[in-house]
């Protein structure tokens, strides 16, 4: 279990899954994210098989609320490049009725303070699409904007940017010690 201020993060567990599945198909969180068609159940119950219980390069974890132990979300470091010692992250809040609570942004500095202390990465990188609220979250925290990929992604009938962000290491510590 890893604690943060408003939530902990968790392994993600057999009795989650379905409920993961139904938030990643819900079309206000889906056009956020680079899956463009629903999942099914045999497509997650091979996610967790195969790129959850055995991937060494991605860390996947469940978002509870501190206050009630609700599962809320998830959360993950994918595509860890261990040499480089960097990694991407992706996070959604599920549950709409939590969302606006501060609690994404806690579990997103729960899982880079990990990231940074426990595996010893030196950049954590995400790409988030225009369409996106918490690209002004992710530059709070510490993000910095690396550049934007342009019309990266077609959403909703419409192409979008992706733009790139990312935060070392060394800023992390800057940016805590005050």
């Amino acid at each position: 279990m890893i604690i943060g201020k408003k939530c902990y993060l968790t392994g993600v567990q057999p009795e989650s899954i379905e409920q993961l599945r139904k938030w990643r198909n819900n079309p206000e969180l889906r056009k956020y994210f680079r899956t463009h068609r629903e999942i099914t159940s045999i497509m997650q119950e091979e996610w967790y098989q195969k790129r959850v219980h055995n991937n060494p390069n991605q860390y996947d974890f469940e978002i509870h609320d501190s206050e009630t132990q609700k599962l809320i979300g998830h959360t993950g470091l994918y595509y860890i490049d261990w040499q480089a010692r960097k990694a991407e992250f992706a996070i959604y809040v599920g549950d709409m009725s939590m969302r606006g609570k501060g609690i994404g942004s806690d579990a997103l500095r729960t899982l880079v303070r990990y990231g940074f202390e426990e595996l010893n990465l030196n950049k954590i990188w995400c790409e988030v699409y225009s369409n996106n609220k918490a690209l002004d979250i992710y530059r709070k925290i510490g993000f910095i904007d690396e550049g934007t990929l342009r019309q990266n992604v077609f959403k909703n009938g419409k192409y979008l940017d992706g733009h790139v962000l990312s935060l070392l290491k060394s800023e992390w510590i800057e940016n805590n010690e005050q």
